[in-house]
């Protein structure tokens, strides 16, 4: 992983007091998340910011249930981990923040770039136990680690299927849809991987290449939209998926292939932004996420890599071999670094809007 360094960088265009106030009204209580039961906030109440769907409810069931029982917290979430500018807004307008903010690496950049996050105090927190000592900061722990690869269709390649995100671009070879996310993050670098640039040259990024990669592309590819769906029915034949889904698609029955070639690793972090209210609690569920039951846990439900050494060290070679960020698939991904997005985004998300609408 790039380190992480605070970054200077002009705060978003800001709301007015009443529009951040809305940042909490969005957020969910007992009924999707914490116990609604009479004393169930006994331990304090802990406003959780994450993505919301099956992620929310698989995040609840490995982490936030359990620390919800074991403290007698309540637990309040939205699903804002990714919004910059909300949180910017908010803490702008002095009202109260998200205690717990779930983020991933470009995303960290941004919220530490924006000033946005409180540094937290290690003498509450063992961080001993994390693997990759590198991936903590003084804003953040690493709670785990995923990806998004190369996926195909078996059915529409019988024979085999793209091995490389230059065949992905052989629409000759490899005849039908592909399917992109609708953001930049990983894609403008699988766009220089299939224009030729090495995996470890990937940084800092050609933006002009990888635009005009992507223009050739672009007749043969969707972004973004009902990916599952199109996938699974075999609408789209090949592309860029998280890894999590891919495997949900796979469950489903669909006969969907990956490989670890030129996938994008991302290190999800849990952060404490500014104008918390508990960060006491926040320090808490901090530390009762890296127990390594709860680690074990999201593994057990998201099958993403543990950031704890005790579990990883019980995992096999074989089950390490389809993880990311493990030894035996480092050698074949990338990690996004997430300070070139915090310190390029304003250009990358013009430029991008610009491809998208053209």
């Amino acid at each position: 992983m790039a380190h992480r360094a605070r970054l200077s960088r002009r705060i978003l265009a800001l709301g007015t007091a009443a529009l951040a106030a809305i940042a909490l009204a969005g957020c969910t209580s007992g009924e999707v998340g914490g116990d609604s039961t009479p004393g169930a906030d006994k331990g304090g109440t802990l406003l959780y910011s994450g993505f919301g769907g099956s992620y929310e409810e698989s995040i609840k069931k490995a982490v936030f249930d359990p620390f919800a029982k074991e403290t007698g917290a309540k637990i309040l979430y939205d699903t804002d981990g990714s919004n910059v500018a909300k949180l910017a807004e908010t803490i702008a307008a002095g009202s109260q923040s998200p205690d717990l903010v779930d983020t991933e690496s470009r995303t960290l950049a941004q919220f530490m770039a924006e000033d946005l996050l409180q540094p937290l105090d290690m003498s509450k927190l063992d961080v001993s136990d994390v693997a990759n000592q590198d991936t903590i900061n003084e804003y953040s722990v690493p709670w785990y680690q995923f990806s998004r690869n190369l996926f195909w269709n078996a059915d529409a390649f019988p024979n085999g299927g793209p091995q490389s995100w230059a065949d992905v671009w052989n629409v000759k070879k490899f005849p039908g849809t592909r399917s992109f996310p609708t953001y930049p993050t990983g894609v403008l670098e699988i766009a220089l991987l299939a224009d030729g640039v090495p995996l470890d040259k990937l940084y800092p990024l050609d933006i002009d290449r990888a635009f005009k990669k992507l223009e050739e592309i672009k007749p043969n590819a969707l972004f973004g939209g009902q990916e599952d769906v199109a996938i699974a029915q075999g609408e789209v034949v090949t592309g860029l998926y998280t890894l999590g889904r891919i495997r949900d698609i796979q469950a489903g029955g669909a006969h969907v292939e990956y490989t670890w070639n030129g996938a994008v690793v991302s290190v999800q972090s849990l952060t404490i932004s500014k104008n918390a209210k508990n960060p006491e609690l926040a320090h808490k569920a901090i530390q009762f996420a890296l127990q390594p039951a709860q680690q074990q846990a999201v593994l057990d439900e998201l099958k993403y890599t543990p950031s704890v050494k005790s579990v990883l060290d019980k995992l096999t070679p074989e089950e390490r071999a389809d993880l990311p960020g493990t030894p035996e698939t480092n050698k074949l991904t990338f990690y996004i670094d997430g300070d070139w997005y915090a310190q390029h985004w304003d250009e990358v998300s013009t430029r991008w809007q610009e491809f998208l609408n053209s």
